[in-house]
């Protein structure tokens, strides 16, 4: 396994002791600072911006040919740090302990060393890596926004607070959905540096807060929890294929919760987030379309649709149908007569 040291802080360093390390040049766009991975070593690039506020964004794309360790080692305090795995799992581990940590695909960490004490990510080789790390520098954070910190009601509160870093910190759970759709913005305004930093300060300040909300989330009972993972998504899925399969049956909300093993709260969120509609309007919808297909057949009478699409009312059948598409079912049907 290959091991480069980084001796640095603010990210402009960081990116230039990594480039040291690597033995290759670094550029520079104002303030975002990148290096390209040599081509003994592998491809890909990692690009470094620190904002004003304290915050910091670190962007790693890279495929290593050899097993390879970046090893966080200075005698300051270390950045709070928000790792968000988006390809390929990696390891993290605090310097002074060993102990490796997986974060998967799609996971997102938070890490704090005690004192000085550094982090060491390792990167398997032959695997597509990337991620985002959000760099939280504690004591200019924490000048910045001194009165808003204080009136956090989040558990986080303590972590962002120890400027001093007198407390290790590790926590890693699953993304949730904001994750895919923040991360979409990372690319946009390559060529125009005054929108590129503005929107990469954006995403990072979206991510930072995201993840606080999503561990304060993960700290409520099951079945209080509204955050939707990433993969959470396929189970709403699966609940999509079930009521298109199944649109005769009863279809309550609670039966699809019970069924995917998510609570009601979060199983609305996913339809919402996947379908733009809510659970008993997708519902609703199938059950049309299904009615339209059913009513040009001749071995079905009105009164068979309604049972045959879960409904018992003839009545309240005619009404969201007519509502939908401006005319009864029985002169719809009377057209394929």
């Amino acid at each position: 396994m290959l091991a480069f040291q980084v001796n640095s802080i603010p990210l402009k360093d960081v990116i230039i002791s990594l480039a040291h390390s690597f033995q290759v040049p670094y550029f520079h766009n104002c303030d975002e600072y990148y290096l390209t991975l040599p081509e003994n070593l592998g491809s890909g690039e990692i690009r470094g911006v620190n904002f004003d506020n304290g915050l910091a964004l670190l962007i790693y794309k890279l495929y290593f040919k050899e097993d390879v360790r970046l090893e966080f080692t200075l005698d300051e305090i270390h950045p709070l740090k928000f790792i968000n795995s988006i390809h390929g799992p990696l390891i993290h581990e605090f310097a002074n302990e060993g102990i490796k940590h997986s974060i998967d695909e799609f996971n997102c960490a938070i890490v704090a060393s005690e004192g000085i004490n550094g982090h060491i990510m390792q990167f398997s080789k032959n695997v597509l890596h990337e991620v985002i790390s959000i760099e939280v520098d504690r004591e200019i954070f924490c000048r910045k926004e001194t009165c808003e910190i204080k009136k956090m009601k989040s558990k986080l509160q303590s972590v962002l607070l120890d400027v001093r870093g007198l407390k290790q910190f590790y926590n890693v759970g699953s993304c949730g959905v904001y994750f895919k759709d923040i991360l979409r913005d990372v690319s946009h305004y390559e060529d125009f540096s005054l929108s590129r930093k503005l929107n990469l300060q954006s995403v990072a300040i979206q991510m930072f807060i995201n993840q606080i909300v999503q561990f304060d989330d993960d700290s409520l009972r099951a079945d209080k929890r509204v955050v939707l993972r990433i993969d959470e998504l396929k189970r709403v899925e699966e609940m999509s294929v079930f009521i298109k399969e199944n649109i005769h049956e009863e279809l309550s909300i609670k039966k699809l919760s019970r069924m995917s093993g998510l609570n009601p709260n979060k199983l609305q969120n996913g339809f919402k987030y996947l379908f733009a509609t809510s659970i008993n309007e997708f519902i609703t919808n199938k059950r049309l379309e299904k009615a339209q297909i059913l009513l040009q057949s001749n071995e079905y009478s009105v009164r068979d649709v309604v049972a045959a699409i879960g409904l018992e009312s003839n009545s309240y059948f005619s009404k969201i149908y007519k509502e939908r598409y401006g005319i009864t079912p029985k002169t719809y049907k009377k057209l394929f007569s």
